[in-house]
């Protein structure tokens, strides 16, 4: 097990955090018979998990268990919010995999409507917060400036570009495997900047100026790693964050 690294304590008291999605955007969770078999190729492992007797896979995004071990190594808070009705019971299969992903807070937005995330009805409203997300219309409008939005996680889409064998497809395959090292320290270098006071124009200028910088970063080379939806069938109780993988219902766009 990889113990997680303890968190020094924040001068100020209140800790700054960090707000993941899962799907799409740390992980891919798909019915375990529609996993490719590509798949230990094209992420950092496979986790699998039960309930009610179908099976069920985890492909965790290569890259994502260093980014929480850092976070937490910076006095970082983690939570997830997502639209997985199964968003607890992936956590913990990730905690059993690695002590990193143990005590994550989950909260399960039921809603499919676009803006359905909100940091303050979540209580997660803090003077220094970063969400990490494929989708910015998930989020209420006045959390969207805080969203970094991460390149689609498409572990299905990324087999079909292996499988292509052709340059651009293993440029895309590349790029995907190197994105969460390659945009790490600019989401951790959102957390040196000083405390942000909500009722200071200039302080909230200057942390958005950093969020955008950030952003920005993340987005670098969008054409070459963005992965187009492939949908797979799977039990209708169930929802995905985007609601392409396992039910179909509407969820917020990117």
């Amino acid at each position: 097990m990889c113990a997680p690294p303890k968190a020094p304590p924040t001068p100020a008291g209140e800790r700054p955090i960090a707000a993941f999605d899962l799907d799409h955007t740390i992980l891919h969770m798909l019915a375990a018979n529609h996993v490719p078999d590509e798949a230990k190729e094209l992420s950092e492992d496979v986790v699998t998990f039960e309930v009610n007797d179908v099976e069920y896979a985890i492909s965790v995004r290569v890259g994502t268990t260093a980014l929480f071990e850092a976070l937490r190594k910076k006095g970082v808070d983690i939570a997830v919010v997502t639209c997985n009705l199964m968003g607890d019971e992936i956590l913990t299969a990730l905690g059993e995999r690695c002590d990193v992903f143990e005590d994550v807070p989950v909260h399960v937005i039921e809603s499919r409507e676009k803006g359905a995330k909100c940091l303050k009805t979540l209580g997660l409203k803090r003077s220094k917060v970063v969400i990490f997300d494929d989708s910015l219309n998930a989020w209420v409008p006045e959390d969207q400036e805080f969203v970094f939005e991460a390149l689609r996680y498409d572990v299905q889409a990324l087999a079909g570009f292996l499988n292509e064998d052709t340059d651009e497809g293993d440029a895309k395959v590349d790029t995907e495997l190197g994105y969460l090292t390659s945009i790490r320290e600019s989401l951790l270098s959102f957390f040196d900047v000083a405390k942000i006071d909500f009722d200071d124009d200039a302080a909230s200028d200057s942390s958005a100026d950093q969020r955008a910088d950030a952003r920005a970063e993340c987005r670098t080379d969008d054409s070459a790693v963005a992965v187009s939806d492939v949908h797979a069938d799977g039990p209708a109780d169930v929802t995905s964050d985007d609601a392409t993988d396992i039910a179909p219902d509407d969820a917020p766009d990117d």
